[in-house]
């Protein structure tokens, strides 16, 4: 669901200024949303296996996913465009600069990132696209990486977490 906000302002008898705020369902939903799927192996599993619900029966949605190419043979989700990460032994992204280039040329409406804890070598894909809505889990950088932030510590359950994002989709 988009909102759009639309602010008017129009002035009084008295001369005074008046703002108006109106909030509406836009028609048309998210047509395209990047997935990052987590680094560590453990929350990648889990996030995998929830989102095999994604709303795929909306045609119009182009989902793209950056994973793991380690964790390739066990990605089940087909329908979309998946980017492989290649990663050296210290977990630093080999092809980083190609990807961010070939994300760059695609507008994204949602960005969402799986990552539950801050993982600073996905921050670029986070920063350096272009979206409406960048959503993730809070951490200590959340405030500037995302403008819709999931609190999973209380629950300290990622499935839980993952099924909240799949709603907001």
């Amino acid at each position: 669901m988009n909102i759009k906000n639309i602010f008017n302002s129009s002035k009084t008898e008295n001369n005074q200024l008046k703002s108006n705020i109106m909030i509406s369902k836009a028609p048309d939903s998210a047509k395209t949303i990047l997935v990052i799927f987590p680094f560590e192996k453990d929350f990648f599993r889990v996030a995998s296996y929830s989102y095999r619900n994604l709303p795929y029966d909306r045609k119009n949605i182009e989902f793209h996913y950056i994973i793991n190419r380690d964790f390739s043979d066990s990605f089940s989700l087909r329908r979309g465009y998946i980017h492989k990460m290649s990663l050296d032994s210290k977990f630093n992204i080999l092809n980083k600069n190609n990807l961010l280039y070939s994300l760059s040329e695609i507008n994204f409406d949602i960005i969402v990132d799986l990552n539950v804890n801050y993982e600073e070598k996905m921050e670029d894909f986070v920063t350096m696209q272009q979206s409406n809505y960048k959503i993730g889990f809070k951490h200590k950088k959340s405030d500037l990486l995302y403008n819709v932030q999931l609190d999973i510590s209380k629950s300290q359950i990622a499935e839980n977490g993952y099924q909240k994002i799949l709603e907001l989709i």
